[in-house]
């Protein structure tokens, strides 16, 4: 009978869990007749060391180490390598940690509810550009010159601001979905990072869109006044 009793499998890797980015990660080991326990290698996705020699804690049969958040800084397969045993045996083995954006992996439903919200904020903000092409400017005679106020006109930057607001949610939307479906998680981070230079350069273009609404109503009331007078406008 043997001495060790694992409660994973060591013959082949098996996978522990799926945890998040950038967070702490227990690393264990069960076993029920064990002295010591040592954590070997613990290495990155593409193969790297990141640590060597660790001996685990314990707590009853429980052998743990953890790694610091500051470690897990890329998604994919880690690997972690164990020598646990007593006096009489001893066992060695590796098993696999998953790191990804959630600590979870995308099924075919949040597959398509991601997909499909982009698909919906791409609709939208093509809509709204489009409208842009039809509202309707101040109405001009053959020479060009203003005939009639167009009170439509003020629309103009308020459906531009709304365009403004979908493009940030579909880079937001656009920045998650790449860092949940792409390991290396670049591109998606570059989006992200786009992302807050967006809301950042919110604080300059709300107050402008704001400035430029209240001017297009004061300009349009100084033109209809000087129409009635008899002005000719271009």
């Amino acid at each position: 009978m043997s001495l060790l009793s694992l409660a994973l499998v060591s013959s082949s890797n098996t996978v522990i869990g799926n945890f998040p980015i950038d967070k702490a990660v227990e690393i264990y080991q069960e076993c029920n007749n064990c002295t010591y326990c040592n954590f070997t290698t613990v290495k990155y996705p593409n193969g790297t060391t990141m640590l060597t020699n660790r001996q685990a804690s314990v707590i009853d049969t429980h052998y743990y180490y953890n790694l610091l958040a500051g470690n897990i800084s890329t998604q994919g397969t880690y690997t972690y390598c164990y020598n646990c045993g007593n006096a009489v045996e001893k066992d060695t083995g590796c098993l696999d940690f998953q790191i990804s954006y959630k600590g979870e992996e995308l099924g075919i439903a949040g597959s398509i509810l991601y997909l499909g919200l982009l698909a919906f904020l791409l609709v939208i903000f093509i809509l709204l550009l489009i409208s842009l092409h039809y509202i309707p400017d101040h109405q001009r005679d053959d020479e060009g010159f203003v005939i009639d106020i167009s009170s439509l006109v003020y629309l103009r930057p308020v459906v531009m601001g709304l365009a403004w607001i979908v493009l940030i949610g579909i880079t937001f939307l656009a920045s998650n979905v790449a860092i949940a479906y792409l390991q290396a998680g670049l591109f998606g981070s570059f989006l992200f990072l786009i992302f807050k230079l967006m809301m950042m350069a919110n604080f300059i273009i709300i107050p402008l869109c704001f400035i430029a609404i209240l001017y297009s109503i004061v300009q349009g009331k100084k033109m209809k006044a000087l129409l009635e007078r008899g002005v000719q406008l271009r």
